[in-house]
């Protein structure tokens, strides 16, 4: 039986490095395999369980999540531990697996079952078969046709610089609508060719796609990177420092909010690889927001994609529970609020849901100024085996209770946010008739129906002829923010660009230049009058390229944000992106590849703030050295790629 190791070990293998043997998770997997190890085999790559699940919970007695709850670690924990807790032996509980499969022919019977037995007994193998719905090789070796790279590879390089999937689309030339579309596809196609095999069962195949196509519209737009961190030797040692991204800025502009990932695979493992941390601007000392994680009890949680209210006293944020080792997010998400001033944290996309209502994943939350409406996106588990859907909901804190915003009509809902003042929502949704292209909806929350705003000038303005998203509003909704790649709304198609529309006086205005590429991630201030974006391109050797500007729509100027401190300072390489505007829009926090003031390690991200009104920028992020990177000596350290990878017997699998 062909055996392989992880990508990690690829690019020390093609790095010329030496490779001593290291433990890994899998007793199956051959010296030297990092804990991450599994095997490089079809029905593996493409997520076949041999067996329908739900008779795995029955036959050990267990809850899909007590399952879970035991086999996220997957360095120590096997199902077939959990099935000798019951007096039931590895082959026993393997042919009960399998033995509701008929019409198999003696060697496919006997395949299922070998397989079936591998999963029982191998802890990774099953975490990944049973949990990591998107970890698989059908999309990155589609990467080609589904994201427009030119490469399989070169796709994978962008999603290991957190570039996400919509990103890296468009920045080829691809729609949103075609990226959604090839994407499933791609999903639906790899679970019937596991059907034609006799591997996996329609049913089993049916509810692995269901579950896919719920997660992707998060996954489509999640730039983290879930993948394994670089390694030496096989053993993984993270970063060399620590990294910072995704800020969010108080309306005064005191406070910083941003998600820390911690370097040292050890700590990470301990107590969770991200966490939410907050900075005073002047301050040396940055503060938690996010609570710490129990280092006992090896149920690490990660806390990320944080966002603080405009007042300053609250931030919301998502969590999820992480594997060990190796620290990674698996499973639901949660949206959590934290008041900063008492320290309190509440859980708020559950408030007011009745006992027994199915299974939810909550994200990208968004905050009133005051902190009592929280809206956030979620998925809900199918009942009844019905699919999952998709929706945008408002939680009111202080009431306990929520209500549907939207549930996008056609397609999914994504990506809300609230003005600051609580009387608005937008968000991004396929409208009826539109064949799956995204507009922008906003909708008053005291009453009144769901209106598209994206959308050329006039009050009924011809809707935009190509997907637009990312809607941000000023803190009275009156204006909103948003990138399309429409080629009726100023300018032609294809090119994602920014634009501003005027509730007011129905007017739509094109921001962004065509001279500064493709553009994304709005920011607008309070009262509209500025608006930032990202402009993103992909330089010739394959890597990312991007600055953040900011727009005075007053003026009609346009400013380049992503430079070094001084009013005129010189404009920093890299990748600058995920803009985020104070109030007044003087400041602009974002997030730099780039060693922008001779304080962080080049090349690893951090969260820095421009000042525009006195020409100053300044780095608000720490980034530790990793202990672990100090005792490699100098061999060099490597990163999968979550793509397969055409050499022999060598596999890794897509990020989740």
């Amino acid at each position: 039986m062909r055996r392989a190791p992880a990508l990690a070990l690829l690019a020390a293998i093609m790095c010329g490095a030496a490779v001593p043997p290291a433990l890994a998770a899998d007793s199956d997997a051959p010296p030297g395999s990092p804990p991450n190890w599994l095997p490089n085999e079809p029905w593996v790559n493409e997520l076949w369980l041999p067996f329908d699940e739900e008779r795995l919970p029955a036959a050990l007695g267990l809850t899909r999540g007590e399952i879970f709850s035991w086999i996220r670690n997957d360095g120590s924990h096997t199902l077939a531990q959990l099935a000798r807790r019951r007096n039931i032996g590895v082959d026993a509980l393997a042919a009960r697996l399998v033995a509701s499969r008929t019409g198999l022919s003696a060697p496919q019977r006997a395949r299922v079952r070998s397989y079936s037995r591998r999963v029982v007994t191998q802890g990774h193998l099953a975490q990944h078969l049973l949990f990591h719905a998107l970890h698989q090789t059908a999309i990155p070796e589609r990467a080609r046709a589904i994201f427009g790279t030119p490469t399989a590879k070169a796709y994978g390089r962008l999603r290991v610089a957190e570039v996400s999937p919509l990103d890296i689309g468009e920045l080829h030339g691809v729609t949103r609508v075609e990226m959604r579309r090839r994407t499933s596809a791609a999903l639906r196609a790899a679970q019937q060719r596991g059907v034609r095999a006799r591997i996996v069962t329609p049913a089993q195949a049916k509810l692995q796609v269901d579950r896919q196509l719920g997660q992707i519209p998060r996954w489509l737009g999640q730039g983290r990177y879930n993948g394994p961190p670089p390694s030496v030797g096989g053993k993984s040692i993270g970063f060399r420092a620590d990294v910072a991204k995704k800020p969010s800025i108080t309306a005064d502009g005191t406070h910083v909010i941003f998600d820390g990932y911690r370097a040292h695979i050890p700590t990470a493992e301990r107590l969770g690889e991200i966490h939410v941390v907050g900075r005073r601007l002047g301050s040396l000392a940055t503060f938690a927001v996010s609570p710490a994680s129990d280092p006992g009890s090896k149920k690490p949680h990660a806390a990320y994609n944080a966002i603080v209210a405009p007042g300053g006293r609250w931030v919301a944020f998502e969590t999820a529970e992480s594997t060990y080792p190796l620290a990674k997010r698996v499973g639901a998400m949660s949206v959590l609020v934290r008041d900063l001033q008492t320290g309190r944290v509440q859980r708020v996309h559950d408030l007011g849901r009745p006992k027994g209502a199915p299974r939810r994943s909550a994200y990208n939350p968004t905050l009133s100024a005051d902190g009592q409406l929280v809206a956030f996106e979620a998925t809900d588990a199918g009942v009844g085996g019905a699919a999952p859907t998709n929706g945008v909901w408002l939680a009111d804190r202080a009431a306990g209770l929520q209500r549907l915003i939207t549930t996008g009509g056609t397609g999914a809902a994504f990506r809300p946010n609230l003005s600051a003042d609580g009387t608005t929502i937008a968000w991004t949704a396929a409208p009826p008739g539109s064949e799956g292209r995204s507009e922008v909806f906003l909708r008053r929350l005291a009453g009144g129906e769901p209106e598209i705003a994206s959308r050329a000038s006039g009050p009924d303005g011809a809707v935009a002829d190509a997907d637009a998203f990312d809607a941000v509003l000023s803190a009275d909704g009156a204006v909103v923010a948003f990138a399309s790649q429409a080629a009726n709304l100023g300018r032609g198609g294809r090119r994602a660009r920014i634009y501003a529309r005027d509730r007011r006086s129905h007017e739509t205005t094109i921001l962004s230049t065509d001279a500064h590429g493709p553009a994304g991630q709005p920011a607008i201030s309070g009262d509209g009058r500025f608006v930032a974006w990202t402009t993103r391109r992909v330089a010739r050797d394959g890597r990312l390229r991007a600055r953040v500007w900011r727009h005075d729509r007053q003026t009609g100027t346009t400013s380049l944000v992503s430079r070094r401190t001084g009013p005129r300072g010189a404009a920093v390489g890299g990748a600058s992106t995920q803009p985020a505007l104070s109030g007044d829009g003087a400041k602009v926090a974002f997030t730099a590849t780039a060693d922008v003031t001779g304080t962080k390690p080049a090349g690893l991200a951090g969260v820095y703030v421009r000042d525009l009104e006195r020409g100053t920028t300044t780095l608000v992020s720490t980034h530790a050295a990793n202990p672990s990177r100090r005792s490699v000596r100098g061999r060099a350290a490597t990163s999968r790629f979550p793509v397969t990878v055409s050499t022999e017997n060598l596999v890794c699998h897509l990020d989740d």
